[in-house]
């Protein structure tokens, strides 16, 4: 009977730290043999100390008992301290913003935007444009595509649009605020872990302007674990990372800003590029040549033909360019996908 509890306590123990094991912050999911042996050999040195502890007896260690009864707390500690805070830091996540059990939709937004345009297709133009408004503040369609589409049935944006904290963080960027904009950033991040252009930008924040890549590499290792953030994604903020750590040019060179964005890309400051670009798309909505300007940043200069695509996906969606301007934008992706292979 003893010896069947005895069975029972090591297999329940056994259970609970391979349990416990998960919560390891270098397990990722990448290298399923390399997390298997971290596992195996974080449970085989619990159970040696575990039975070190017990099997300790103070009338033949006399003197020794002490020390070694303490050791061997303090080392399974140590071996376990990593874990137990993964675990506290989720679940305390978890009661701030409880994660969302839905099973992730792609072309949901996509869906959704096409119902937009069956109602402006039918004449229904005060329905897309209410449409166009709750989904907004839903945040379950592309921003940026509702917006266009908006200013294509005539209700302007710029007057009413709201200062996202995103652009915030950008415009306190700017300014030199760098403490201010990092809090900003690091909340949008606390709440969607996934949310690239806040993890590009303090990347940004951290490489060039605070001249610290080592926190910028901490960010872009977070964005790697996040299951929906394509590989592309992740090369290129690589890639940003190396270019804004740069040693700044001297004075007498003329500011990034100044440049065209064909002297930027023609210099592979391509982060620079993009960002130059999407400040105009901004300010110039409607705008074919800088749309098809960001689409060939991405696709040709950085490789990324998925965000390529998202860009051509967001005109499409906008109805605010004409057929033969999409057919054109569609051949040059083509082009672009055909050059890399």
């Amino acid at each position: 009977m003893v010896i069947v509890t005895e069975i029972t306590a090591l297999a329940v123990l056994l259970a609970a730290i391979w349990w416990l094991s998960g919560y390891d912050s270098r397990v990722l999911g990448e290298n399923k043999a390399e997390d298997l042996t971290r596992r195996i050999l974080r449970c085989v040195a619990t159970l040696i100390l575990a039975g070190i502890f017990f099997g300790l007896s103070p009338l033949k260690l006399g003197y020794f008992f002490v020390p070694l009864i303490l050791i061997v707390p303090v080392s399974l500690g140590l071996l376990w301290c990593g874990c137990l805070s993964e675990f506290l830091s989720r679940r305390f996540r978890w009661l701030i913003d409880p994660e969302d059990k839905r099973p992730f939709d792609p072309r949901q937004s996509e869906r959704q935007l096409d119902t937009v345009g069956e109602l402006i297709r039918n004449g229904k133009k005060a329905e897309a444009i209410q449409l166009c408004e709750s989904l907004k503040l839903s945040g379950e369609a592309d921003l940026a595509a509702l917006e266009l589409t908006l200013e294509h049935l005539g209700v302007p944006q710029t007057a009413v649009k709201k200062a996202s904290p995103l652009s915030a963080a950008g415009q306190l960027r700017r300014e030199g605020k760098f403490t201010e904009a990092e809090r900003i950033l690091n909340s949008l991040l606390a709440k969607a872990p996934q949310n690239v252009d806040a993890a590009m930008m303090l990347m940004r924040l951290y490489a060039q302007d605070l001249q610290n890549p080592a926190k910028a590499h901490e960010v872009l290792r977070a964005l790697e674990r996040q299951v929906h953030v394509p590989p592309g994604h992740i090369e290129f903020a690589r890639r940003s990372i190396a270019e804004w750590s740069r040693p700044l040019p001297p004075p007498k060179e003329a500011p990034a800003s100044s440049k065209s964005v064909e002297e930027l890309l023609a210099a592979r400051c391509f982060g620079t590029a993009i960002e130059v670009l999407e400040q105009k798309i901004q300010e110039q909505p409607q705008n074919f040549d800088l749309w098809l300007k960001l689409a060939e940043a991405h696709g040709r200069y950085c490789g990324d033909l998925k965000r390529a695509e998202k860009i051509l996906g967001q005109m499409k969606n906008s109805f605010a360019f004409s057929t033969e301007q999409i057919q054109a934008a569609t051949r040059r992706l083509g082009e672009w996908r055909a050059a890399t292979k």
